[in-house]
Order: C-alpha cells, then sequence, then structure tokens
C-alpha cells in the first residue's frame, strides 16, 4: 500500500516538473518540439503533463502488475 502512494505521489509531482523543463528547454530561440511550441504555454503545458502522467501511470502499473504476479 504504502509503495502504491509513494508512486503516486511521485507520479503528481514529476509530471509538471519534467512537462515544465522540456518547455523551458524545447521552445528556446529554435523550438524543437514544433507546433506544441506553437500553442499558448499553458495549454501546452497542460498537454505535456496530461500525457506524462498517462505515460507513468501506465510505467507504474506494468510495474506493479510484473512484481506482484512473479
Amino acid at each position: 500500500m504504502l509503495r502504491i502512494v509513494i508512486y503516486a505521489l511521485a507520479i503528481l509531482h514529476l509530471g509538471p516538473g519534467i512537462a515544465f523543463a522540456i518547455l523551458a528547454f524545447g521552445c528556446g530561440d529554435v523550438p524543437l518540439l514544433g507546433t506544441l511550441c506553437q500553442r499558448s504555454e499553458i495549454q501546452a503545458f497542460m498537454y505535456l503533463t496530461l500525457g506524462l502522467w498517462l505515460v507513468m501511470g501506465l510505467g507504474a502499473f506494468l510495474k506493479l502488475r510484473t512484481t506482484h504476479s512473479a
């Protein structure tokens, strides 16, 4: 139970942090993120955060599933 809480807190905190870093370094003078940098900052941040939450949540789910089935 504690492992699930720690994973959830890590995912909730890392999602926006990684999204901010991607936007800060990926949308500079030469936008490496292309069309994502052309949106408003808050909209791009929201899409990146939700996408990262989804990816990290699925990764944690698969990790927990393989750990408990072994």
